[in-house]
């Protein structure tokens, strides 16, 4: 990788996705109950934390070597280090495997790795990258959804659609998350579904179609004018801000104790 990811960097990641990892569980869990989840992409490993807590017994963090271990919200054991754009081999697979908001931060040119690597993982994939015009730090590969679900039908994987009709309207979900997350499935990993589920199968030959509300639209249409490194500056002051404001209220919140 060649952008190194800073403690303020995952500190503002930390809020959104502890915040957005809840509610993904609490939908998905019951529906497809997996034991072992694997995360590509996970940053400290907030989302694996998550599954765990809702009943995932073996979880896998996989991040740059970059990651503080000290700051991990799994155990040291449960986290992997490994460059992303390069194959990632377990030498197992899992009954689910997740990439979120991580597409973006490769080279188009290790896409397909990324997708071969999570598809090697397990049959069936939780997966979001950050649309054209979405913005933030190092976005060097920003994609419509479609993108991302041709490569995974070269695997053999099929689009459901499952998420983000039950959980486009939670504002506690960051929307990146809420309107880009899609699912996964090999013919193995059908096997069992819900028919909940099934029923969100995206038919083939139609492409999965990019998701948000006019303000968020709006913002896509605004941000994608701008040159990538004004991108970049405008997200990491943004995540400075957020990171030192949620480092105070935490401080006074110990001071009242």
């Amino acid at each position: 990788m060649s952008h190194i990811y800073s403690d303020t960097f995952f500190d503002y990641i930390n809020q959104s996705a502890r915040a957005s990892a809840k509610p993904f569980v609490s939908l998905l869990f019951p529906l497809l109950k997996p034991s072992s989840v694997i995360d590509l992409g996970s940053g400290r490993g907030v989302w694996m934390d998550e599954w765990r807590k809702g009943g995932a017994g073996d979880v896998l963090a996989v991040d740059g070597d970059y990651v503080d271990r000290a700051q991990l919200a799994v155990a040291p054991e449960q986290f992997m280090a490994a460059d992303l754009t390069q194959p990632v081999e377990t030498g197992r697979r899992f009954d689910l495997a997740q990439s979120l908001e991580v597409g973006e931060h490769l080279p188009t040119e290790a896409s397909q790795v990324l997708v071969d690597s999570l598809t090697r993982a397990s049959d069936r994939v939780l997966f979001s990258a950050a649309v054209t015009g979405q913005g933030g730090e190092f976005h060097v590969n920003e994609q419509p959804l479609s993108f991302w679900q041709e490569l995974f039908a070269a695997k053999g994987y099929v689009a459901y659609d499952c998420v983000r009709p039950a959980l486009k309207d939670n504002k506690d979900i960051a929307p990146w998350y809420r309107y880009n997350a899609i699912l996964y499935v090999n013919a193995a990993g059908r096997d069992g579904l819900p028919a909940e589920i099934l029923a969100t199968e995206v038919p083939a030959g139609q492409k999965v179609g990019n998701a948000g509300s006019l303000v968020w639209r709006l913002r896509l249409a605004v941000v994608k004018t701008l040159p990538r490194g004004a991108v970049t500056a405008i997200a990491q002051a943004r995540a400075l801000v957020l990171a030192l404001r949620a480092r105070r209220a935490k401080t006074v919140g110990r001071a009242a104790v």
